[in-house]
């Protein structure tokens, strides 16, 4: 058999014709291979930043809970401090020191005061104060023994004079002497 130059032109040109097809399968192969890989990434993209997004929101949530919480944790324990400040109060008010002074000659009357001290007391020397600090900071009366309220009335401020950083209120009848569970509000 002759082969002739049209037949392997024509093969040629077949062959090359398939080639180049060939060649343009493979081309669009990797362009649609390229292109698959581009939408895959460009989903995992999009995913990744919605997930961000979600995770800023719920961050965002985060903190303005968190925000919330220490909010109502300043509160609660601003009421805490002030609850164990009024049963401090309470309890010391509770406790009532009572001082005996004056004369007891004849049928003497008892007349009441109460003691509290003067704001210069933290200043004041050891030696100045009467009796200890601490029992100044519980309720202090005074019960005196007198023939009359003036009588009364020096008695107490022998006892306790200023210069001991001491003030008292006036000198009454102990019948007319304040009740100290109606100063506190209890029944």
């Amino acid at each position: 058999m002759v082969v002739s130059a049209e037949f392997l032109g024509m093969l040629l040109l077949m062959t090359s014709a398939a080639a180049l097809g060939l060649s343009i399968v493979i081309d669009v192969g990797r362009v649609s291979a390229e292109k698959a890989r581009e939408a895959m990434a460009q989903r995992m993209y999009e995913k990744k930043r919605a997930a961000l997004a979600e995770w800023r929101q719920k961050t965002e949530r985060k903190r303005v809970d968190l925000t919330t919480l220490q909010a109502r944790l300043t509160e609660f324990n601003g009421r805490r401090h002030k609850t164990q400040s009024e049963l401090k109060a309470l309890e010391y008010s509770k406790i009532e020191l009572v001082h005996e002074v004056g004369d007891t000659d004849g049928d003497p009357d008892v007349y009441w005061a109460q003691l509290a001290v003067s704001a210069e007391f933290a200043e004041l020397d050891r030696k100045d104060i009467v009796f200890s600090r601490q029992i100044w900071e519980y309720r202090n009366v005074v019960h005196i023994l007198g023939n009359t309220t003036d009588q009364a009335h020096a008695a107490l401020r022998m006892a306790f004079g200023q210069r001991n950083g001491l003030v008292t209120s006036p000198v009454v009848p102990l019948a007319l002497a304040p009740d100290p569970t109606a100063e506190n509000g209890d029944a």
